[in-house]
């Protein structure tokens, strides 16, 4: 019974250890996110907002499904089946926005009758608060030593003092209020004309292009920090042999890093990189479909040797 006790207790405690270094781990990774990487990761973690009032305007095209190619998301790898369509001026997968306003609202507008369209000043900022700020101070500069003759007076002078120009001190400066962005707004029923079609036509081109290629078995990763990334099938297999086990592998983002140069997945950047390892868990949902694709590929070479003629 002890015995069993004392291997219950180390195994306990190799559990405690094996979380908590898993949770060290998770919070370095976010730390180095937001830390190394602050200005991309924040816009990364939404795309740009697609106005309702342009999908309910301008409507939607949709494809057909498919179980082609792999797709991620600001890192998280998504699974198939895959549809993708034109939501109002942007692009979805699987109801999942991946870009955000190829062409934005306003140039639909500025196709409308002037009469159907609102100008919409916002209110000035009259809630900007004052900014407290350290500024340097210039000081004369006056010796803090006792004058010579003040050394062998009998009644020497106070000794004098000054301020330590070096030494910064706090000032409150007023706000500056931010530049007032108009607002268009329809006030009357969207019309499509031959402009407003056009501007559509560019955004189902790039639906078509992703669709396109998807269906053909290459890979795209999406993320609003960088542009979008995307391969043929040759390089998605290439890198599917390699990507689910350095993900399982790497102790931390740098040794993840390293080893994505040495497989030469050259077109992964750090900031994809960190992005990917951060969403590390999905290394077996990809070694899965690894293996999916590979009995698939079997199947239709079997299939086309059973088609084949008899001689």
């Amino acid at each position: 019974m002890g015995r069993q006790a004392l291997h219950w207790n180390d195994g306990f405690r190799g559990f405690c250890a094996t979380a908590m270094w898993d949770l060290f781990e998770a919070v370095t990774v976010r730390a180095i996110l937001l830390a190394g990487f602050v200005t991309l990761t924040r816009a990364a973690m939404a795309f740009e907002d697609v106005p309702w009032e342009g999908a309910k305007s301008i409507g939607v095209t949709r494809g057909k499904q498919f179980s082609a190619g792999l797709v991620f998301i600001n890192g998280k790898y998504i699974d198939p089946p895959y549809v993708v369509e034109r939501w109002g001026t942007g692009i979805r997968i699987n109801s999942m926005p991946v870009t955000g306003q190829i062409i934005d609202w306003v140039d639909f507008l500025k196709t409308q009758d002037p009469a159907n369209v609102t100008k919409i000043m916002p209110e000035p900022n009259a809630s900007a608060t004052a900014q407290t700020c350290t500024l340097p101070v210039v000081v004369d500069a006056v010796s803090d030593v006792d004058a010579l003759d003040d050394l062998f007076d009998d009644d020497p002078a106070p000794k004098k003092s000054a301020w330590n120009s070096s030494y910064p001190q706090r000032q409150t400066v007023p706000a500056r209020p931010k530049p007032a962005t108009p607002k268009y707004v329809l006030t009357g029923k969207f019309v499509k004309n031959e402009a407003s079609k056009s501007l559509v036509k560019r955004i189902n081109d790039q639906r078509t292009e992703i669709d396109g290629i998807l269906r053909r078995g290459g890979f795209i990763f999406f993320g609003d920090g960088y542009s979008r990334v995307a391969g043929d099938a040759r390089t998605a297999d290439a890198m599917l042999g390699s990507l689910p086990e350095l993900m399982q592998h790497s102790p931390d983002v740098n040794a993840f890093r390293s080893g994505i140069r040495s497989a030469h997945m050259v077109y992964i950047n750090e900031i994809l990189a960190a992005q990917i390892f951060a969403n590390r868990i999905d290394y077996r949902r990809l070694q899965d479909r690894r293996q999916k694709i590979k009995k698939e590929r079997e199947w239709s070479n079997l299939l086309n040797d059973v088609s084949k003629p008899l001689l």
